[in-house]
């Protein structure tokens, strides 16, 4: 397991609540959907569709820490 990134304050994303309205079609939703491709230099990752945002974000960063 990956560690998580540290921060020393709290970090928020915005959220927005709406009501659908009656009719209106969702998003299509691929029957395949294709992989998430994280490509850093030579190294590709390849992720499942629904892999979920934490562990993207995980990987990301170990991709960024540079060894000893």
């Amino acid at each position: 397991m990956l560690p998580a990134a540290e921060v020393e304050e709290p970090v928020f994303a915005p959220l927005v609540v709406c009501e659908v309205a009656e009719g209106e079609a969702g998003p299509e939703v691929a029957s395949q959907a294709a992989p998430i491709r994280i490509t850093r230099g030579a190294v590709v990752i390849e992720l499942a569709h629904d892999a979920p945002a934490a562990r993207i974000a995980e990987i990301a960063h170990a991709l960024e820490v540079h060894p000893c």
